[in-house]
């Protein structure tokens, strides 16, 4: 099994879990840590609690940004093989990752869905473009 963290600075975890809530439905393998608010002063004991209470499952922290502080702290985690940490994280990619078969390695799991959040970056200003230029030639 997997447990997931969503962690970032302030309250963007909250967000993310709302939306997410709404779109999927509550998940109770999920935890946020909304960090350096005043319920969670310091991300690291609220990591190693979740670590040392499910010793048989993978944890996947998710963070906001990469060389951040909370993400620095979550790499203190790796450690232990079972952790694993995606920063640079947005809905789509916690999507994927928080619905993803069970049956499939967490290390895949995480690499297809970092693939396909990278799909979902797109300008749309060029989708627009693209789309007037095709109508010219009509």
């Amino acid at each position: 099994m997997r447990k997931y963290i969503i962690a970032t600075h302030g309250y963007m975890a909250y967000g993310i879990n709302t939306t997410l809530n709404m779109l999927i439905g509550e998940q109770e393998n999920l935890t946020v840590v909304n960090a350096y608010t005043d319920e969670c002063k310091d991300p690291v004991p609220e990591f190693e609690k979740i670590i040392e209470e499910n010793p048989d499952d993978d944890i996947v922290i998710m963070t906001d940004l990469f060389g951040g502080s909370v993400n620095n702290n979550a790499m203190q985690m790796i450690k232990s093989e079972r952790v694993h940490v995606v920063t640079g994280i947005n809905l789509a990619v916690v999507i994927s990752i928080v619905m993803s078969d069970s049956n499939t390695s967490t290390k895949q799991v995480i690499e297809e869905a970092i693939a396909g959040a990278k799909d979902m970056l797109i300008y749309c200003n060029e989708l627009v473009t693209d789309s007037n230029d095709e109508d010219e030639n009509f």
